[in-house]
């Protein structure tokens, strides 16, 4: 008797097993999305005019941390990134601190032309601040002082007058007509050209760059 043989049987393969999504509020996003709200409000009411003190934001974000970790031990995921943020706040308002509050300012774009009438410094939190002092009369003798937290200094200097610039940049790059000659940390660039000028240009930059310029007519 001739048997026909058994069909060989295939197995399925086993389902794919799906990530396990663990129960609970992501408190990481909760803190993030209520710093991002707080910047928001901050950055309208500066472009709206207000005196917003950017200087305590690190402070202040430390506090938000610290108040959703607290809420975060009723249960939840997230809360070691919630801590690792906290730390890094933490670090920046030490900073503050220490001499960053140095950079208290509007958040933005500005550009200034001192003047004769009008030789003042400013200082910006954040953004790019160009100081163009190729229009208008320059007083004889002076000092400007101009400052960024993060961001940029543009200077553009006239051809016709020795302006001593003097630059600080703690993190960043130092360009002379587009030419790179200081960068990384701890920077501090004189001009060489014009030492003991009677006008003396002063910038202090946290984190980016000084970008300085002379016209050529």
């Amino acid at each position: 008797m001739t048997t026909i043989p058994d069909r060989e049987r295939v197995e399925a393969d086993p389902p794919a097993l799906l990530p396990r999504h663990e129960p609970g509020v992501r408190w990481d996003r909760v803190a993030f999305g209520l710093l991002l709200a707080a910047a928001g409000v901050g950055w309208l009411l500066d472009s709206q005019g207000a005196s917003v003190p950017w200087h305590l934001a690190p402070a202040a974000g430390v506090a938000v941390v610290g108040a959703v970790l607290l809420v975060s031990l009723v249960g939840g995921r997230g809360r070691t990134n919630v801590a690792t943020l906290g730390v890094v706040l933490l670090v920046a308002a030490i900073a503050v601190g220490v001499g960053a509050g140095r950079f208290t300012g509007p958040v933005g774009d500005r550009t200034i032309t001192p003047g004769t009438d009008d030789w003042s410094g400013t200082t910006i939190s954040a953004g790019t601040l160009t100081v163009d002092l190729t229009h208008g009369p320059l007083p004889a003798t002076g000092r400007l002082d101009v400052a960024v937290g993060a961001g940029r200094v543009v200077l553009r200097l006239p051809a016709d007058r020795p302006i001593e610039v003097r630059a600080a940049v703690v993190a960043g790059t130092v360009r002379v007509d587009d030419v790179a000659v200081q960068e990384g940390v701890d920077l501090n660039w004189t001009d060489p050209a014009n030492g003991d000028a009677p006008l003396t240009v002063v910038v202090d930059v946290g984190a980016g760059d000084v970008e300085v310029s002379r016209a050529t007519y």
